[in-house]
């Protein structure tokens, strides 16, 4: 295996398990689901950004949306008027979850590309300034 191969499987290994370590905890850290009375969701229902289902005693009792759903921009007192200050930050936590997720396969698509382009770029420098030199 060249040294090229064996360098890139490193470090883009050492990415992927940082992505898996800050996904893994962000994850743990998510209790409850962004409405009211909701249990925490599963992984990847989050990462894809589908909707919840909203609960059956809020469509039973037909609630307005203030008092169960905390994805809303609500004031403080209306958050704890409602007791939804731990679905508040569920919210805010699922969408780090995405915005991690999402980054994390941003920097290695751009680590992929910069990795590669360095490689080509250094031999050849080297090559043309022992030719010169």
């Amino acid at each position: 295996m060249k040294l090229k191969t064996k360098a890139w499987l490193v470090s883009q290994g050492l990415l992927v398990l940082t992505a898996v370590l800050i996904q893994m905890t962000f994850y743990r850290e998510i209790k409850l689901g962004p409405l009211l009375g909701m249990t925490k969701r599963p992984y990847w229902e989050i990462i894809m950004d589908r909707p919840p289902a909203i609960p059956d005693f809020v469509r039973e009792k037909q609630l307005p949306p203030r008092l169960w759903d905390a994805r809303l921009p609500l004031s403080l007192d209306e958050i704890r008027a409602a007791k939804l200050a731990g679905h508040q930050r569920a919210h805010r936590r699922e969408s780090g979850l995405r915005t991690a997720f999402y980054g994390a396969l941003l920097v290695n698509g751009l680590y992929f590309l910069i990795f590669h382009a360095l490689c080509w770029y250094i031999p050849r420098q080297i090559t043309t300034r022992r030719r010169d030199g």
